[in-house]
């Protein structure tokens, strides 16, 4: 986004801290006790422009825009050499314990969503209804259950749903294809 004119921006934010003080915006002097911009609903509205005028002022004039984070590094395949096997566990547990000796660093993190959607592509997931908790959700296919991905049913107060789970296996398959999941590789790219 192209960033407002900031001399614009000053003007309006000293504009909207004269009316939100109960004050003419042009010359500064104070308004009748009566007049629209007095009343008490519109200064706080004033208040509230004023924060995020400021908020805008302090983004660089950028609006809607975030401040610059800092540059993340690509995420090192490299350390998948590091994985060991621990328990069956969801997907978003195993990304997690890969990604536990990066932290601290500005690293690119993987994404448990990557994982499933390549694994749907690839024939190992698909999204169908469940007997077993009454709603569509994800559950590994005939080629899935083969690799070690099963299902749990797990319930917290008010949800009972089913909890995709990766064995061994399954872990290692992912691990060893995780490169060309966030690559955005076809299967037929696969290591089995």
């Amino acid at each position: 986004m192209e960033p407002v004119d900031l001399a614009k921006l000053e003007t309006a934010i000293k504009y909207v801290e004269r009316i939100a003080e109960g004050n003419n915006p042009v010359n500064n002097l104070p308004m009748e006790e009566d007049a629209v911009l007095n009343n008490p609903n519109v200064i706080r509205c004033m208040y509230f422009v004023k924060g995020v005028l400021e908020e805008v002022r302090s983004n660089g004039g950028v609006i809607g825009g975030r401040k610059a984070r800092e540059p993340r590094e690509p995420f090192p395949f490299e350390i998948l050499e590091q994985f060991r096997y621990e328990r069956d566990q969801s997907i978003m547990y195993v990304l997690k314990q890969i990604q536990a000796p990066l932290e601290g660093r500005k690293v690119k993190k993987l994404s448990a969503k990557t994982v499933t959607n390549w694994l749907k592509a690839a024939g190992y997931l698909t999204v169908a209804y469940s007997e077993e908790v009454g709603k569509e959700t994800t559950l590994p296919t005939a080629k899935g259950k083969e690799l070690g991905i099963y299902t749990e049913v797990r319930s917290v107060p008010g949800n009972t749903y089913l909890a995709v789970i990766y064995n061994q296996n399954a872990q290692e398959f992912v691990v060893r294809n995780l490169e060309k999941m966030v690559n955005g590789e076809t299967e037929d790219d696969t290591e089995a």
